[in-house]
Formats: structure tokens, C-alpha cells, sequence
């Protein structure tokens, strides 16, 4: 006898209104009364899918969320039993996976006949509410065999198959491939957005690494002329010797020269000066003049009364002062 059948027809409404609340609740209900579970022919593979998916929905009923994702999976694997999908979605939204769960769930309203999605009267608004949490995200990277994490949670391996789902927020976009530098970035997703990075991984026998960095907010970073981005940057470069500077209106740009190795990794910072509003003024500098001009005449005045004393013979460097010191 199923579950259903076993069930008061109020208590099998009461079941269904419960599993269909579509807000995202600490301990969502598995959907054991989400319809009868199809069955056209009773095969010895598809009772191995009804007995898999029991034993998820026991898992979470015990909270067991992570045990309970896995054993969903292998009961879909089973069963291809659509309320499957719902409940480890709803599993994998408890776990606080929510680009997985909005992944998972969109793979149940594929599947789901018309009558079993309309028993779930907010599916709509659940799937409304996990879009706002999570980011679409495409990474795009030059070598393929690369791995790729998030938050330190592995991606996938490239080339990727397709945009990610990530939970929004602040993490460590983390690129790694053997015989290449790493590229590690901190990035910021914004629920509900999209994103997208290319990456370029270089090679440890032919390039090496530089990262600028800069303390003034909003510098821009520039190598051998070309305008990369805001600091901080980091760049692949061939061998050799290459100009970097940083730029910001308003101040005057910092610059240097670096000589790098294959192989090599070198971080450098360069901060431009603020140039002070009074600089500007043509007053000021009329001032400046003035006072420059007044310091070289005093200046030769005293070079002139010591000549007059001394007996010709002095090293130019015993007039130390310099000109127009004000």
C-alpha cells in the first residue's frame, strides 16, 4: 500500500501545501506526497529508485543533507522519477548550495509532467527567490586541463561546459594547472547578475609573473604603454626588461623598470603623488619667481663679498647654500 493510499485524503492536502511553500526555510520538506510516484511497469529498477528515494527522504528528514544530495542522486540514476530532483533540490538549498539548487530545480520543471508541477503552487516564487541568490558566472580560460574553484569548492575542469550557477558574494576565483603560474583573483558576485573572466594562464618555462600594486585607490596600471586595469593587476611577460607605471588624474605618475625571468614571479608597487591644489595656482608660482629671483641675487652677492676677502683660491663647492632657498 503507498504512502498515499495509507493517508487521509486532508492529511494528503496538508502534506502537499507544507512541501509547496516556496520560502526558503531552514529545514525544507522532502515531497514524499508529491504525487504518486510513476509506475507503468513494475520493474526490479525502478522499485530500486522508490527504495533510494525513501531512504534520501529519510536522510533529510534526519537533516542529513549532504548524505541525503548524494543518495537523491543515485535514486534519479534509478527512477528517473522527477520528485527526486525536487527533493534534492530542496536538500541542496538546506545546505545553502544555492546556484545547485536553482540548477537542480530548473531540471525539475523540465521534467515534471504539467499535473505534478501544479501541485507546487510557489515553485514559481522558490525559483524567483534562489535567482536572487546566486550569479551567473562564465570562465573563460586559455589552456584547457586547468582546474577551476570557487570559495575553494572545485568548479570543473576546463574548458568548461557552460555558465556556473554561484551563490552570491565575496570569494577566491583559483585557476591551477600544472607547469603554469596560478591565477587567484577576489572576487565580489552580485546575486541575480551575471559575470564574466577571462583567464590567461602562462607558462612557467616561457613567462613570468608580475603583479602591480598600488595604494591609491583607482590607479591605473600600464606595461611597456599598454593599459591593462585598476590596480591591483597581475600579468603574464615574456623575459626581459618592461616599463610599468601607474596612473591617476590629479597626481603625477609612478613609474619603474623590472627585468624578469621565466619562471619568475615579482610583485612591485607603485603609488602616484597627489599633486597639491596650490601648485596649480599661477600666484603661487609668480611668488615662487619672485622669490627664487631674490634668493640668486642674494646668493651672488654673497659669492661676490667672498671673493673680495679671500685670496682667489677657493673650490667652487665652498658656496654650499643653494639658490633661492625659501
Amino acid at each position: 500500500m503507498t504512502l498515499s493510499r495509507a493517508l487521509s485524503p486532508l492529511v494528503t492536502c496538508l502534506l502537499i501545501a507544507a512541501i509547496a511553500t516556496p520560502a526558503l526555510a531552514a529545514d525544507p520538506a522532502p515531497s514524499s506526497a508529491l504525487g504518486a510516484t510513476p509506475n507503468p511497469a513494475n520493474t526490479e529498477h525502478e522499485s530500486e529508485g522508490a527504495l533510494l528515494k525513501a531512504k534520501g527522504d529519510a536522510l533529510f528528514r534526519a537533516r542529513n543533507y549532504l548524505d541525503a544530495v548524494a543518495v537523491y542522486e543515485q535514486a534519479y540514476a534509478a527512477s528517473a522519477d522527477p520528485r527526486v530532483l525536487y527533493n534534492q533540490a530542496r536538500a541542496l538549498q538546506a545546505l545553502g548550495r544555492y546556484g545547485d539548487a536553482l540548477g537542480v530545480l530548473t531540471r525539475f520543471t523540465n521534467a515534471a509532467p504539467p499535473d505534478l508541477a501544479a501541485q507546487l503552487n510557489g515553485l514559481d516564487a522558490l525559483l524567483a527567490d534562489l535567482r536572487a541568490r546566486v550569479c551567473e558566472v562564465v570562465v573563460h580560460v586559455n589552456e584547457p586541463g586547468a582546474r577551476v574553484t570557487f570559495k575553494d569548492r572545485v568548479l570543473g575542469i576546463t574548458p568548461l561546459s557552460g555558465p556556473l550557477l554561484l551563490e552570491a558574494g565575496q570569494g577566491s576565483l583559483r585557476v591551477v594547472k600544472d607547469g603554469y603560474f596560478a591565477f587567484t583573483r577576489e572576487v565580489t558576485l552580485r546575486g541575480g547578475g551575471s559575470a564574466s573572466f577571462d583567464v590567461t594562464l602562462g607558462s612557467t618555462e616561457r613567462h613570468a609573473r608580475l603583479v602591480a600594486r598600488s595604494h591609491v585607490q583607482g590607479a591605473l596600471i600600464s606595461v611597456d604603454g599598454r593599459k591593462l586595469a585598476q590596480a591591483p593587476i597581475e600579468t603574464m611577460l615574456l623575459p626581459g626588461p618592461h616599463r610599468i607605471l601607474a596612473h591617476r588624474e590629479g597626481y603625477a605618475d609612478a613609474s619603474t623598470q623590472v627585468i624578469v625571468d621565466a619562471g619568475q614571479s615579482r610583485v612591485i608597487d607603485l603609488d602616484p603623488i597627489e599633486q597639491h591644489p596650490l601648485l596649480a595656482q599661477w600666484w603661487f608660482w609668480t611668488g615662487v619667481g619672485v622669490v627664487a629671483a631674490a634668493g640668486s641675487t642674494a646668493a651672488v652677492l654673497i659669492a661676490r663679498e667672498h671673493r673680495a676677502a679671500s685670496d682667489g683660491n677657493f673650490s667652487p663647492s665652498a658656496i654650499s647654500a643653494p639658490l633661492g632657498r625659501f
